[in-house]
């Protein structure tokens, strides 16, 4: 056998085992993976929002334009990305890096459990700097009046005005 096969073989049992981890994966996460994506797009369709938070109180919360974000950045769009939520970019970073140590390397490590705290911190900080900058007129900081707050609570609406200042 030359070496040229024996790389051959060798790659092959390496993808081998990248596609079995990721398999155990899917029959293991699979499921609730489904479960959520059919949830988001239900919500989606019946609530024009995801958001609990601006479903029920009508504010926006630190991860409210995230999907829009990374989906920007995806596509190249940084600037736009960036100004719909920063943390975008930490989370696809964490995420490429995690699939490379858990599927290609076959490691867990605890390092991600605190990048991910790390970047939770990161997106509240980013949130309460960006409310204070841009709410209520610059979206995704923005209020949103078809709440379940301002239908079931009466006088909501007036302590959201009074609170806005206007």
């Amino acid at each position: 056998m030359g070496m040229e096969e024996k790389t051959r073989r060798k790659e092959h049992g390496r993808q081998a085992v990248i596609v079995e981890r990721l398999k155990r994966d899917m029959k293991q996460y699979g499921p609730g993976l489904l479960a959520a994506v059919a949830l988001y797009f239900l919500v989606h369709a019946v609530c024009d929002a995801f958001c609990p938070s601006v479903l029920i109180t009508g504010f926006p919360c630190p991860g409210c334009g995230i999907t829009r974000a990374v989906l920007y950045l995806l596509k190249g769009q940084f600037a736009r990305s960036w100004a719909l939520n920063p943390a975008a970019v930490f989370w696809v970073i964490w995420a490429l890096l995690f699939a490379f140590e858990r599927y290609v390397r076959g490691r867990r490590s605890k390092i991600f459990g605190w990048a991910a705290c790390g970047i939770v911190l990161f997106m509240v900080m980013a949130y309460l700097i960006r409310m204070n900058l841009y709410f209520p007129d610059r979206p995704p900081y923005v209020y949103t009046r078809d709440n379940l707050f301002a239908k079931l609570l009466p006088g909501y609406e007036k302590v959201v005005r009074y609170l806005m200042g206007r």
